[in-house]
């Protein structure tokens, strides 16, 4: 079996993708691996709690890889403090990383450069997966999901706090990708098939980042 780490945002795509690899006889997971701002000590984008983060992976029985970012990183400065991390990976024997990416090839291209620098590879379970099917799958397999993040551009801010479900999907615009692959809504996975038990929150008021672009839901 191939030891790999799985990249985790805590939302739905990598929850299916670290479901595909438990679930295949070629992978043995050794963890997974969150980036973290140092000031705010959530996860950039999703803006979640590292505790929360934490708690996923306590309750998946998996360890957890914090890797702290400063805000505004520079590609210099994400590469360096990855590579710093994948260095002692390599160390352990661990020479692949699973990503959760679905069709972006742009993302795809910079991820597998990044990797090759250190000599290792890449592994993406759900790659050109129709994005209708992937939604209905990950809901089939018993997953429970909050939606934590919204694109007011691409989709009503009266959205975020809804629970990822076939009627969440029904009020998404026309055009609006079933799986928020560019960008139009992030998540929370709570429960389902890779849990031992189920993470607890609650929701309090919404905030906003990116000068309002971005609505948030506040997870406890």
């Amino acid at each position: 079996m191939k030891p790999v780490i799985v990249s985790w945002s805590g939302g739905k795509d990598s929850a299916l993708a670290l479901y595909e690899v438990m679930n295949d006889e070629r992978f043995e997971v050794k963890g997974l691996f969150s980036t973290f701002s140092k000031q705010s000590s959530r996860l950039p984008i999703h803006e979640v709690k590292r505790s929360l983060i934490k708690k996923q992976a306590n309750f998946i029985g998996l360890p957890l890889y914090e890797i702290e970012m400063p805000d505004k990183a520079t590609n210099e400065q994400y590469e360096e403090t990855l590579g710093q991390q994948f260095e002692q990976w390599q160390m352990q024997g661990i020479q692949t990383i699973v990503y959760a990416d679905l069709f972006l090839e742009d993302i795809r291209n910079y991820r597998d450069r990044l990797i090759a620098k250190f000599n290792m590879e890449s592994w993406y379970p759900l790659w050109k997966r129709d994005t209708e099917k992937v939604a209905e799958h990950f809901l089939n397999q018993g997953f429970q999901a909050i939606v934590t993040t919204i694109d007011v551009e691409k989709v009503s801010e009266a959205l975020v706090g809804l629970p990822y479900d076939k009627e969440f999907l029904s009020k998404l615009p026309k055009g609006v990708d079933p799986c928020g692959e560019n960008g139009e809504f992030h998540t929370f996975v709570y429960g389902g098939p890779i849990f031992q038990r189920q993470v607890h929150v609650q929701t309090s008021d919404p905030f906003y980042t990116m000068t309002g672009r971005f609505c948030h839901i506040e997870l406890m």
